[in-house]
């Protein structure tokens, strides 16, 4: 393959995205070790990436940018004073509790035992509706055999 042609494949800009395999970044080393030319393409490429990058960012609001310092400790160049000392800060210790506990919100003990008492509800019917079925069917079948027996003496 030609070197202007493998330049014009896209295999480059592939690399500098960190879209090419393997293979191709393998085979894109070898071929800069035999061609000093592609390594200046390579970095050319970059170069314009970048630009290109540069060039279409989107500048945050300003706004933003002022929350964003706001909270910071910054020293003011002009006056020598510093921003707001830590007094109106609340410090969260996110440091794991020593022991084998660990808390839920309080609702998830009301669900839980509505749950709980709901599923034993629900196997009480089912249970009492289990036996209603079968003390039906017994009487069923007590029943059936009596019918036939006075069908077959009346023929």
């Amino acid at each position: 393959m030609e070197l202007k042609q493998y330049i014009e494949s896209g295999i480059i800009e592939f690399y500098a995205l960190g879209l090419a395999s393997e293979e191709e970044q393998a085979e894109l080393m070898r071929m800069r070790q035999l061609y000093p030319e592609l390594g200046t393409e390579i970095a050319a490429v970059e170069a314009r990436l970048q630009q290109m990058a540069f060039d279409e960012a989107v500048p945050p609001p300003e706004r933003l940018r002022e929350r964003a310092l706001a909270g910071a400790n910054w020293q003011d160049a002009k006056t020598g004073k510093r921003g707001n000392a830590r007094s109106n800060y609340t410090f969260i210790n996110i440091q794991p509790k020593k022991g084998d506990y660990i808390s839920v919100h309080k609702w998830w003990k009301y669900l839980f035992i509505i749950v709980f008492v709901l599923s034993k509800v629900f196997l009480v019917a089912a249970i009492y509706f289990y036996l209603k079925y079968k003390q039906l069917e017994e009487e069923r079948d007590a029943a059936q055999p009596v019918r036939t027996e006075a069908v077959q003496a009346h023929p």
